[in-house]
């Protein structure tokens, strides 16, 4: 098999077997286990590094094959890196192991939908929301379902999703990157002010409220939020990357009046 999926080097084996596989990895001088693989998976997604999070994600699957979240983080960074016949992939392999566990279907259906599989997605979706338990991961993917056809019932989705008790400022900008993915700019820029308000003090929630804002054609507004972002997270090089197209297409457009200038005089 070619591609990422044949370099995540995790055999699917017995859950049983895989729970003997907790011992802790020495790594220097600090020892490194699933959990503290999984909290460094967590926040690199948390701050969009989801290359990172896909890596150790995936390390966290080498030590304990039984961490669920762990499957499902693979597929949502795939879904993210926009790997989805990959993730879809890793979805099944999941799920061969936990069969119609909620989240993984869930996860599944998003693959489904960015690939273009509206049937897929939507069969996965029901059966996410008919598995035992809940998530804001199960509604935010049935949010993403609908939303092509029907936004007020996307919505409604996305309201619950917020809404669980699990969910925190990080599921409304997940919320905001789907709306941003489909191209409603003014839904992701509530979704994602509602994140600053909640997590005013995280670099990343700038950085997705400035991309709704250019979005919708605010460009000013979106490098000043690119630029808030740079001081809370001078690492996001998203914010770099944006604020230079911003400046380049000013620059531009200064050219372009001033050549339109010339010819009208």
């Amino acid at each position: 098999m070619n591609g990422r999926f044949s370099r995540l080097e995790v055999e699917t084996a017995p859950v049983a077997e895989a729970m003997d596989r907790l011992e802790p990895v020495q790594v220097g001088n600090s020892i490194r286990t699933s959990q503290t693989d999984m909290q460094a998976a967590e926040d690199a997604y948390r701050n969009g590094r989801f290359e990172q999070a896909l890596q150790m994600y995936t390390k966290a699957l080498g030590k304990n094959q039984s961490l669920v979240p762990a499957w499902v983080g693979q597929v949502q960074m795939l879904v993210e890196l926009r790997e989805y016949a990959e993730a879809r992939l890793w979805s099944d392999k999941a799920l061969e192991v936990f069969r119609n566990h909620g989240d993984l279907l869930a996860a599944k259906a998003r693959a489904c939908l960015r690939q273009g599989d509206t049937a897929a997605a939507m069969e996965c979706s029901d059966a996410s929301l008919q598995s035992p338990g809940n998530s804001p991961l199960r509604w935010e993917a049935r949010g993403e379902v609908l939303l092509p056809k029907n936004a007020a019932r996307a919505r409604d989705c996305f309201d619950k999703a917020i809404a669980d008790p699990g969910a925190d400022w990080f599921d409304r900008v997940i919320i905001a990157r789907v709306y941003l993915f489909h191209g409603r700019g003014v839904l992701a820029m509530e979704m994602a002010q509602a994140a600053v308000g909640l997590k005013a003090g995280h670099g990343y929630c700038w950085y997705v409220l400035g991309s709704a804002q250019e979005l919708v054609g605010w460009a000013d507004q979106a490098a000043t939020s690119y630029r808030r972002a740079l001081d809370l997270s001078p690492k996001l090089t998203q914010s770099k990357d944006a604020l230079r197209v911003i400046s380049s297409r000013s620059v531009s457009q200064r050219l372009w009046r001033r050549i339109g200038g010339m010819f009208n005089r």
